[in-house]
C-alpha cells in the first residue's frame, strides 16, 4: 500500500518538480485514502522553497491528474447519454451554466471532489472551463494550506497530519477504498436512472428547452 511517507521524499530531492509529481500521484490515485493537504503543509517547512511556488507546483500536478479523471468520465458520456435515454439533458444544461461553482469548491469538500469532477465529465461540462476553474480552486486551497504551515508552525501541523494520515489499520484502508468505489457507482446509477429533466426542469424551466418531450412522461 502506497502511503504519504513513501511519496514525500520525492520533493525533498527534486524540489518543485518533486512537489508537482507527488501532487499528481496523490490526486490520480483517487480510490486510495491518501489525503492531499499534508503535501503543501510539509513542503512549507523547507525554507529553500518559496510558498507561492509550492502552491503553484502542487496545483499543476493536481490539475493534470484531475484533467485525466475528467476526460475518462467525459469519454464515457455517450454511454451515459444512451443509457439514460436523454434524461440528463437538463442536468447537462444546468452544469454547463453553473458547474463552475462545484468545480471551484470541490477541493475543500473532503473525499467527494472526484465525484464532482466525474459528474461534470459525464454531463459534458466544458473541458476548458473545467481546467481554468479547477486550477483557480486548487491554487487558492494550496495557498491557504501552505500559509497554515508557515504561520502555525511544525508542532501543530505534525499533530494534524498524524491525525488525518493514520493508515496503519488495513481494515480502515479497505473500507475507505470500498466507499470511494461505491460513491462512484452510486453516482453512475443515479445519473442513468433519475429523470433529471423532470427534477431540474421544475426549478430551472430554461433547462427544458429543446429536450425530448417524451422525457416529461418518464418517472424517476
Amino acid at each position: 500500500m502506497v502511503t504519504l511517507e513513501d511519496l514525500l521524499p520525492l520533493y525533498d530531492y527534486f524540489g518543485y518538480p518533486g512537489i508537482l509529481l507527488v501532487s499528481f500521484i496523490i490526486n490520480i490515485l483517487f480510490f486510495l485514502p491518501i489525503p492531499y493537504f499534508p503535501l503543501p503543509l510539509l513542503a512549507a517547512f523547507n525554507k529553500n522553497l518559496d510558498p507561492h511556488l509550492i502552491s503553484l507546483s502542487g496545483t499543476a500536478g493536481a490539475v493534470a491528474a484531475k484533467m485525466i479523471i475528467f476526460y475518462l468520465a467525459y469519454s464515457g458520456r455517450n454511454i451515459i447519454t444512451r443509457k439514460s435515454k436523454g434524461k440528463t439533458l437538463s442536468l447537462q444544461k444546468l452544469l454547463g451554466k453553473y458547474g463552475w461553482i462545484g468545480a471551484l469548491v470541490a477541493p475543500v469538500i473532503p473525499f467527494s471532489e472526484n465525484l464532482i469532477y466525474i459528474t461534470l465529465g459525464l454531463t459534458r461540462y466544458s473541458p476548458q472551463k473545467f481546467a481554468v476553474v479547477v486550477f483557480i480552486g486548487v491554487l487558492l486551497y494550496n495557498e491557504f494550506i501552505v500559509w497554515i504551515g508557515v504561520l502555525l508552525g511544525r508542532p501543530f501541523v505534525d499533530s494534524m497530519i498524524s491525525t488525518f494520515t493514520n493508515t496503519d489499520n488495513p481494515a480502515a484502508i479497505i473500507i475507505a477504498v470500498i466507499l470511494s468505489i461505491a460513491g462512484i457507482l452510486i453516482t453512475l446509477y443515479l445519473l442513468i436512472k433519475i429523470n433529471w429533466n423532470k427534477i431540474i426542469g421544475k426549478r430551472f424551466p430554461w433547462t427544458n428547452t429543446n429536450t425530448n418531450t417524451n422525457n416529461n412522461n418518464e418517472g424517476l
